[in-house]
């Protein structure tokens, strides 16, 4: 196992451990990512790989472990907490290897992590903590299940049992974390609030002002996607393979699925534009399908005009002609939303209007709002949590339930969204009438 403890005390401090992410291109185009820790210097160069990231947990104990594994948001807590008790804390601690860390030492380091403001003086949440403790856990009891002579940290010090029901319905023993920490409660949820009247606004000044990312909107609020996912969406006739299809019968549109099935290069250049979180096929939630068509006719138009890489046809295209980044996306939104959207609510005659207006004031609108929106329309449309979580594209039923625990605060603030989506639409984001585009 590599450690940095050839290092003195004094130069300790311009190392830092890292999650490095290596991709591969396979023959068959396909783009696979792997986790690594590393250590880098105070210039952010890799001086050495080490091999900590294989006690992530990922795959343990599976006969069968996939080539892209994405364990990053685990290795991400690990590397937190190796840099404060190897390095940021070593002249409190002496630690200079892994297995010389003890439990006072990971107390310590969840106590801060859960106590500590971060740089925009908010306190980490609930979830983060306890995504924190179970991650660094994990790390540890493999690493005690291979080297338990050698360390100093034993796994009953850490580790704690709890009978959980199994789905089989018998009860099993599920490790847990035998630490507990207090920390202050986040006082300042994530804003992402939408309500209809304001999101139909939006939308039409996107169409007005950003068309570039208009429909990217759409396939946040009409299928779901995240905001990462949209950025890998490829146009029909990618080489790569159609991004989307669409079935029409007529006039009328029955069925749209977006293609997120594989994670492929986006670019030539080689830059990860964003992240499918779970692959699939999704299709557009049925009673946005006359919105989305048109969004999606409005954006052909739109392509028409711009340049783009034809080996890779990407859905959405920067000044430089290449697939827009996450980090670009969500830069167009927030200039949309400060520049147009706030100051259209701030002005209008509706004072809910003006009322929202002033809360954009004091907290940033992102991009997560859009699937938020999202999901709160399929808990107004009825949608059980079956339901809400295909159309969300969840792994698990966990948000889902979330939505539907709350659907009785959602039918107060909340309206459903009306046909006067497409009306929007056609009024301000496009160039005469619907006919026009077909």
């Amino acid at each position: 196992m590599q450690q940095a403890n050839t290092v003195s005390a004094e130069r300790r401090g311009e190392y830092r451990y890292a999650v490095y992410q290596h991709r591969l291109m396979a023959a068959d185009g396909q783009v696979y990512s792997r986790p690594f820790i590393v250590i880098k210097n105070s210039f952010g160069v890799i001086v050495r790989f080490t091999n900590l990231h294989d006690y992530a947990g990922v795959y343990a104990g599976k006969a069968f472990a996939p080539l892209q594994s994405d364990a990053k948001a685990k290795l991400h807590y690990v590397c937190k907490m190796l840099n404060y008790i190897m390095i940021e804390r070593y002249p409190d601690f002496g630690a200079d290897h892994i297995f010389e860390v003890s439990r006072d030492m990971l107390e310590q380091f969840f106590r801060d992590y859960a106590g500590t403001p971060q740089s925009n003086g908010e306190y980490r949440s609930p979830a983060s903590i306890e995504h924190c403790i179970a991650a660094v856990t994990e790390f540890f009891r493999y690493l005690c299940r291979k080297f338990n002579a050698q360390m100093s940290l034993k796994e009953p010090e850490f580790v704690a049992e709890k009978l959980v029901r199994s789905r089989r319905g018998g009860m099993v023993a599920k490790p847990v974390s035998a630490l507990q920490v207090r920390g202050v409660k986040k006082t300042k949820p994530t804003f992402r609030e939408l309500p209809t009247k304001a999101f139909e606004i939006l939308m039409s000044h996107a169409f007005r002002y950003a068309p570039d990312i208009a429909f990217a909107m759409c396939l946040q609020a009409f299928a779901g996607l995240r905001a990462g996912e949209v950025c890998n969406v490829r146009q029909e006739g990618s080489p790569l393979g159609s991004g989307l299809s669409i079935s029409v019968i007529g006039r009328d549109t029955r069925k749209v699925e977006i293609d997120l099935s594989r994670e492929l290069p986006m670019r030539s250049d080689g830059i990860v534009c964003g992240r499918i979180k779970k692959e699939r096929i999704q299709s557009v939630y049925p009673p946005f399908l006359d919105a989305f068509a048109f969004a999606y006719r409005h954006h052909k138009q739109h392509l028409s005009t711009r340049e783009y890489e034809p080996g890779y046809c990407p859905m959405f295209v920067n000044n430089h002609g290449m697939a827009m980044t996450y980090a670009v996306y969500a830069n167009r939104f927030k200039g949309l939303v400060e520049k147009h959207f706030r100051p259209a609510l701030l002005e209008s005659g509706d004072p809910e209007l003006r009322l929202y207006g002033q809360l954009l004031c004091e907290n940033n609108l992102g991009l997560h709002s859009l699937r938020h929106w999202f999901s709160v329309q399929l808990v107004l449309r009825g949608e059980d949590i079956a339901q809400v979580q295909y159309w969300r594209g969840d792994s698990s039923p966990e948000s889902a339930l979330t939505y539907l625990q709350n659907k009785g605060d959602l039918l107060k603030e909340l309206e459903t969204a009306s046909d006067r989506l497409i009306e929007i639409l056609l009024s301000e984001g496009g160039q005469g009438g619907i006919n026009e585009l077909y």
